[in-house]
Formats: structure tokens, sequence, C-alpha cells
């Protein structure tokens, strides 16, 4: 999941158009996880721009607890493994 892009649309005035393919592509799984409101552009229709409309109550949820910063980032950046408590 491209948090990084979650944090910086969070911390962005709305709406936001973006040019680039590749982000659109991270906008594609943000939007398609219900992090993100984002329109695309048409299917062939050139390098038209995709445009965040706003980061969605489950998108900022999903930041706080999976995004830098958040308790479990801070736990795999110590090399800590999570483990399920059912095994």
């Amino acid at each position: 999941m491209p948090m990084e892009l979650l944090q910086e649309l969070a911390n962005a005035g709305m709406p936001v158009e973006i040019m680039d393919q590749e982000v659109q592509g991270k906008l594609r799984v943000l939007h398609d996880a219900g992090h993100i409101l984002c329109s695309f552009p048409p299917t062939g229709s050139g390098n038209a721009p995709a445009c965040v409309h706003m980061v969605t109550s489950r998108g900022l949820t999903a930041f706080r607890h999976f995004g830098p910063g958040s308790p479990r980032a801070r736990e795999n950046a110590a090399g800590y493994s999570l483990k399920s408590t059912s095994e």
C-alpha cells in the first residue's frame, strides 16, 4: 500500500490533480481500497490528470495504524516480527 502517498495527500489541500501515470497507478490502489475518493481520466485519453477529491475516514484510519510513525512501523523498523496470538 502506498502509505507515503496517502500521507502526502492527507496533508495536501484538495482537490489535487496528478499527471504522473505511475502515481496514478498508486492512486488506483488507494481508491480501490476505499482510502481516497478520486476520479480518473478515461482509458486512452493520453496524459490526462487524475483528480483526488478527498482522503476518506478509512484512509486516515489506515494511515494512523500502518503509516510511517505508527506503532507497527516502529516495530518493523526496530526488527521486531509481528506474530499472531493464535499460534
